[in-house]
Parts: C-alpha cells; structure tokens; sequence
C-alpha cells in the first residue's frame, strides 16, 4: 500500500459530535500486507449528525493495527457518498433484517419465498438504458436468506407487467433481474421501483464485538 491508496470520500459532509470517524491517512497508508475481508451488510452510519442508510461493503485491518477500518457508501460513486471509516459500534451499526409473519399474498401463500427471478432473454441487459439507471439499497430474499443488495436498475418490460429491479448483492458478485414486488426485495431507500415499503429502523441494534468482522444473522456472508 502507498500514500496514493483512497482513505476518504473527495466530498465530506460537515461533521458533527458523534459522528463515525474517518480512518486518517496515516493508518491506511501502513506499510506490509493488510487483510481485507469483502462482507456487504446494510448498515446505518452517523454523518453530519444523523443516521443514514448504507452499504458496508469491506472490513480492513490495516498492518499491525489491532482496529478494523470499514469501507461504507451510502450513494452513487460519481456523488462522493463513500468513505473508510474506523468501525464503532456506536457509530456504524448493522440493520435489522426484515422481520414480521409470512405474507399470504400469492405466491407466497403464508412462506417465505426467495424473489422470483426474470430469464435474461426477458430482461435484458442492465444499464444500457439511462432513464432506467437508479441507485437503491435494498432487502432481497434469496438462497433462503436475506440478502443486503444494491439495485441498480429498474424498468417495466411491457404494459400490464410487473416492475423489475437490477440487484447486485455480495462479494460474491452476483447478479440477478427480479420481480419488484415490496415483498422479496424491500428497498430501503426512495430511488428504487414504485410501489415498495419503505423500511425505516432506529433500533439500537449492536454488530458484534469491534475486532472481527460481523456475520450474517443466518450463518453466512451477505
């Protein structure tokens, strides 16, 4: 690692009492091997004095450190809305995962189900139409889970069909066009699909202890 390696957003926000606390250059740019581990989780991180919806997308531990630097974003790269900040408990904190019974609406008629997946030849690529472009974190059921996503498209194939959304979730880098129905995939955040539940959490909900990255509530990586 060099002194040229990003350690904050170019654009910052006026910080406040409370807020989480950029890593510093000096730590970032430590000579020697770091390990990095790639975890997307929605969280919420406190900037200018309040609480904004992000995406946690990589845990750090810089050479010799014995504290875990966190890369969250919570917009468009093209904004500035990113940054690396030193993880607090306190400060960055994971969002509940969507909790409640069942729907009975089909085709979940009372279960769980993942979000129904749209055949590429449906679909179509992602992206190729700007208007289409949006940038919208977001809950989505899949693989039996739930899954901390970001949409980046959406579109309506054709009148009288259902919206769909483009989503993106994990470092494992997966992909998939799905049915925008508010139920397998809830967006938490307005520039997304229409005719979603906006989901809103203020829980104190605690990651686990600062010094190692935090699971998935269900066992595995999201």
């Amino acid at each position: 690692m060099t002194s040229a390696v990003p350690f904050s957003s170019p654009v910052r926000s006026p910080e406040r009492p409370g807020d989480a606390e950029r890593a510093p250059r000096e730590l970032m740019s430590l000579p020697g091997f770091y390990r990095d581990e790639r975890r997307w989780r929605l969280v919420e991180i406190r900037l200018g004095g309040r609480w904004r919806p992000a995406m946690l997308t990589v845990w750090r531990r810089p050479p010799g450190s014995a504290v875990w630097v966190v890369h969250v974003t919570w917009g468009p790269e093209n904004t500035g809305a990113w940054g690396w900040f030193l993880f607090d408990k306190n400060r960055i904190r994971p969002l509940p995962e969507p909790a409640g019974p069942a729907p009975t609406t089909a085709p979940y008629l009372g279960t769980w189900r993942d979000a129904v997946r749209v055949p590429g030849e449906l679909a179509g690529p992602a992206g190729t139409d700007p208007t289409e472009r949006c940038w919208c974190l977001a809950w989505l059921r899949a693989d039996g889970a739930w899954r901390s996503v970001l949409v980046t498209a959406r579109r309506c194939p054709a009148p009288q069909m259902p919206w769909i959304a483009h989503a993106r979730w994990g470092e494992d880098k997966q992909a998939a066009w799905v049915i925008a129905d508010g139920i397998a995939l809830r967006p938490l955040t307005q520039d997304g699909p229409p005719a979603h539940a906006h989901v809103h959490a203020d829980a104190d909900v605690l990651p686990e202890p600062a010094g190692a990255p935090v699971p998935s509530t269900s066992g595995e990586s999201v």
